[in-house]
């Protein structure tokens, strides 16, 4: 990721990591979870990896569910709050920024990735080698969900960074996919209150080396 942008970016969290992770830790993220969980692959056991974790809200629903976690954030302050107030076995910690996924040895690893609302600190001519590098790390069957603001262009905001999606966007990152994938996308609302934030989905699933998608709207 382009030098300054992260360090702009990472800053403000390690900063400001226990406001965020309060205010988001207790928002209900049910609908998607289940979304997510239902598409999963079949199999014995399941392992999901969760790309910028933060408050660890996620990593611990997931966690409490039956699967085995790998929660990574590029704030090392975040990963220390979420280490001290979500205690399970299943989950394991990593302070880790997205360039570094593929230097993991994560290749054909999880069942399924999620990037909920973390993508969007990715500059948009970078989003298709760091969404590769996931798609690698899925299993055959495996399911990927990302989510970015609904928008046109990139910003920043009270320090972060943003890439918005929107549907020309996506299409347009999808042409610099090296694999060939088929996709869903949808809107939603922001589930905190008082944000009048619309939000761009996506869910992916590979099949047989390729990535085929599930149709939802």
């Amino acid at each position: 990721m382009t030098n300054q942008i992260s360090k702009s970016t990472f800053h403000y969290y390690d900063k400001n990591a226990v406001e965020f992770a309060c205010q988001t830790v207790s928002i209900d993220m049910h609908d998607l979870y289940e979304l997510f969980l239902n598409q999963l692959p079949q199999r014995n056991t399941q392992s999901i990896l969760d790309v910028g974790c933060g408050s660890g809200r996620d990593a611990n629903y997931f966690s409490k569910r039956g699967y085995d976690v790998t929660a990574m954030d590029a704030s090392a302050e975040l990963i220390q709050w979420a280490q001290q107030h979500h205690m399970s076995s299943r989950i394991n910690w990593y302070h880790l920024d997205f360039s570094s996924i593929d230097k993991q040895g994560w290749d054909i690893k999880f069942t399924g990735v999620w990037a909920c609302a973390s993508l969007l600190h990715v500059p948009f001519l970078e989003l298709p080698c760091i969404i590769v590098s996931l798609l690698i790390t899925l299993t055959d069957e495996g399911v990927m969900y990302l989510s970015f603001k609904y928008g046109e262009g990139e910003r920043v905001d009270n320090e972060r960074f943003f890439c918005d999606m929107d549907e020309a966007r996506w299409k347009t990152i999808v042409t610099k996919i090296t694999q060939v994938i088929e996709y869903d996308v949808w809107l939603s609302a922001d589930k905190r209150a008082n944000c009048k934030d619309a939000w761009f989905n996506v869910i992916i699933k590979r099949k047989n080396n390729h990535i085929i998608s599930s149709t939802r709207r």
